[in-house]
């Protein structure tokens, strides 16, 4: 466990100590889940609700990319590498307040030109507040975040050396009009057998360095969600080996990627502090500003987390639909997330 604990001290030291999108440890995008400490990265009203088992403190790290087989195809170099990004996050809070402190470092804009490939690097500082207050089984949250990206522009590499030296040791620019702020609302109704919530993370926002409150950027960033589920044991105590859950979502209801989203989750309850986690959910997208009951696009995701008391891995891979009709050619989404919460 020492060990453990000092390579985590060695990552925080190099990459929380050194100035993308910030990839965040949350399990499920369900806003109604609840019951885990990661669960409030959905949705701040479920912190009233997370197990007290848990402890207060979250350390996650945590790498994704969008894999792009068109680059294995045309043997571009480094094509493992696309749309990366590399996050660390360290939150720590009790039952009514949570603090996250989130860094990020990314990839975008790839391009391979006359044998010469160059990345936009990308990295993010983010923070929030969480705060939550719960009268039996209904709770309220607020969110408060913010945050600014740096970005370096075309900048040549050829080797995976030369990505990491660029995020890690070279000096960023300063991206104009980068600087976010944010507060979002949340509610969740939390039994037995069933949860629901609604969340918002855009209530009042920054535009342009100007504070803005406007119906449609709550609504834009409105999500409801259901979930259904059994309790982790049975009325005589006993742990359940199977529980199955059941996620239901609308998410971004009113803006151009709105989506409807259904999720099934098998837990397979080993020990009370070990569980397995096999996940299946298909997301279909579209657009509400024109017409909502058309799908704009369908992926379907697979996912696998591993729980062992303190610490967690979860790998999620995002598969459109279109391969399933034989075009292979677009590109997956892959994530890989571990975490520690003692």
């Amino acid at each position: 466990m020492k060990k453990f604990l000092s390579i985590l001290l060695m990552m925080t030291l190099v990459l929380g100590g050194l100035s993308a999108v910030v990839v965040l440890p949350g399990d499920s995008m369900s806003v109604a889940a609840a019951g885990k400490y990661a669960d409030v990265f959905a949705n701040p009203a479920a912190l009233s609700f997370r197990s007290r088992s848990e402890g207060n403190f979250l350390l996650s790290v945590n790498y994704q990319d969008r894999q792009d087989p068109g680059l294995y195809v045309r043997k571009e170099p480094l094509s493992f590498f696309n749309e990366s990004g590399l996050g660390l996050t360290l939150s720590f809070g009790g039952q009514h307040a949570m603090l996250t402190a989130g860094f990020a470092y990314g990839l975008d804009d790839r391009t391979y030109s006359e044998g010469i490939l160059t990345f936009d690097m990308l990295f993010r500082m983010h923070f929030q507040l969480d705060l939550a207050y719960s009268i039996g089984p209904f709770s309220v949250g607020a969110r408060l975040q913010g945050g600014s990206d740096m970005r370096r522009s075309d900048r040549e590499v050829d080797d995976t050396w030369d990505i990491f030296a660029n995020w890690l040791l070279a000096e960023y620019d300063e991206y104009l009009g980068s600087e976010y702020f944010s507060l979002g609302i949340g509610m969740m109704w939390y039994e037995d057998f069933f949860s629901v919530g609604v969340y918002s993370d855009q209530v009042i926002g920054t535009d342009s360095g100007e504070v803005t409150f406007s119906g449609w950027d709550v609504l834009d960033n409105l999500s409801v969600g259901l979930s259904f589920y059994m309790p982790r044991y049975t009325r005589a105590g006993e742990l359940v080996f199977v529980r199955p859950v059941l996620n239901l979502q609308a998410g971004d209801v009113s803006s151009t990627q709105s989506y409807l989203m259904a999720e099934l989750e098998l837990v397979f309850q080993l020990l009370p502090d070990v569980d397995i986690v096999a996940s299946t959910s298909v997301i279909s997208y579209r657009d509400a500003r024109t017409d909502y009951w058309r799908s704009t696009g369908n992926v379907h995701s697979y996912g696998l987390n591993l729980d062992f008391a303190t610490w967690g891995a979860r790998l999620d891979v995002q598969v459109p639909f279109e391969y399933y009709t034989g075009d292979s050619s677009q590109p997956f989404l892959v994530r890989l997330s571990m975490r520690y919460c003692p």
